[in-house]
């Protein structure tokens, strides 16, 4: 009743990429976040251009 396989985890077949395959995926995510982060830095400071220094002068 016991089976030589309990515990295991099945083998996944798939697609195995190559090690320059996953270095050029690496590096497309890294340039993906910095574009985000840059994209956020921009809207953060636009908001606050427009708002002006008048923001910090109002009454609570």
């Amino acid at each position: 009743m016991s089976d030589g396989n309990k515990g295991r985890k099945p083998e996944i077949e798939g697609v195995v990429l190559t090690e320059e395959q996953k270095r050029r995926r690496r590096q497309r995510s890294v340039a993906i976040a910095l574009v985000l982060a840059a994209l956020c830095v921009l809207f953060y400071v636009v908001t606050i251009v427009k708002l002006g220094p008048a923001v910090l002068i109002r009454p609570l």
